[in-house]
């Protein structure tokens, strides 16, 4: 079996069912190439899976969330994250588990998606994939515009990679609306720890124009999809 780092009770046990249900799936990762070889579409459609069975259990593993509330581009890559997430959230208490899932491509489609998921506990936001960092920024703008027109006020979720280009960086520096609607929503954002293969869970404040992150939870990572985002 393979060695995960020492983590939290409830961590590891995130961990444990994640692994557990990849297994049954079947999934596969061939980790023998060499380091400069690029990724495939296939390989790159393989992590997202990969990381979103990782993340969707820890929804309810971590967060405690039984209603999950998903929106994002409309791409490839986007949409085998959001299957990874959906499925292993699912699989954690089917008896209680719900998703409902949005992808946008332009303003119109956002404020529809919004509408549908404003009753929803948490919403997560994943912008990435093949999308350029600046057409990703625009649709979540436009995402987070119509959250707060419409008074969301339930848990906010942003991806690894839509933090880690700071989208939300630089939408609160030229929106004032979205930034005071920000300083006060409940926002969580996940980050990479490939040095220790996991994944960071951030409490997420926003002050005096300064997002600030609050890690309360890590969930490990698998070596074969640590050594696919290396590559990456």
């Amino acid at each position: 079996m393979m060695k995960l780092p020492m983590l939290k009770s409830s961590v590891m046990k995130s961990s444990l069912m994640s692994l557990a249900l990849i297994s049954l799936l079947g999934l596969s990762v061939t980790t023998g190439a060499k380091a400069a070889d690029p990724l495939t579409f296939g390989e790159k459609q393989t992590i997202r899976i990969m990381a979103g069975q990782t993340i969707g259990f820890a929804m309810q593993a971590i967060l405690g969330i039984n209603q999950l509330a998903i929106i994002s581009n409309r791409s490839a890559i986007c949409t085998s994250l959001v299957g990874g997430i959906g499925g292993a959230f699912l699989a954690y208490n089917p008896a209680i588990g719900s998703v409902t899932y949005e992808s946008v491509v332009k303003d119109q489609d956002s404020l529809a998606a919004v509408k549908r998921m404003k009753n929803h506990p948490a919403i997560y936001l994943a912008f990435g994939g093949e999308k350029t960092k600046e057409e990703n920024l625009e649709l979540l703008r436009k995402v987070l515009s119509d959250m707060a027109t419409l008074g969301y006020n339930g848990k906010i979720i942003f991806h690894v990679t839509t933090w880690s280009q700071k989208q939300v960086h630089d939408i609160i520096k030229t929106d004032a609306t979205i930034a005071t609607y920000l300083a006060k929503a409940d926002m969580t954002a996940l980050t990479l720890d490939l040095p220790n293969s996991q994944v960071a869970l951030n409490r997420v404040t926003l002050s005096n124009g300064e997002l600030k992150l609050h890690e309360f939870g890590r969930v490990g990572l698998r070596q074969d999809l640590v050594a696919l985002f290396k590559r990456g």
